[in-house]
């Protein structure tokens, strides 16, 4: 039988929601709990880390806007 535009459609938008939340959830579950060589002990964070956190944190709200979600601001 041979699949219709919806059906395609359809298809193509539930795979893309099921690989939207799997790659938000490899990036929480990195950004909650890195590999160790990734880890920084408190005497190593420099201003430059605060500046990746706060950018990462403006991309994910552009992002969380595209769905009509407001997301809490950044209290650092």
């Amino acid at each position: 039988m041979r699949k219709t535009n919806t059906q395609i459609r359809a298809e193509a938008y539930y795979s893309g929601k099921e690989q939207l939340v799997k790659a938000i959830t490899a990036l929480a579950n990195h950004i909650h709990a890195p590999p160790p060589s990734q880890r920084k002990m408190p005497e190593k964070i420099v201003a430059h880390d605060i500046s990746q956190i706060r950018q990462a944190h403006y991309k994910i709200c552009e992002i969380a806007d595209m769905y009509g979600l407001d997301l809490p601001a950044l209290e650092i």
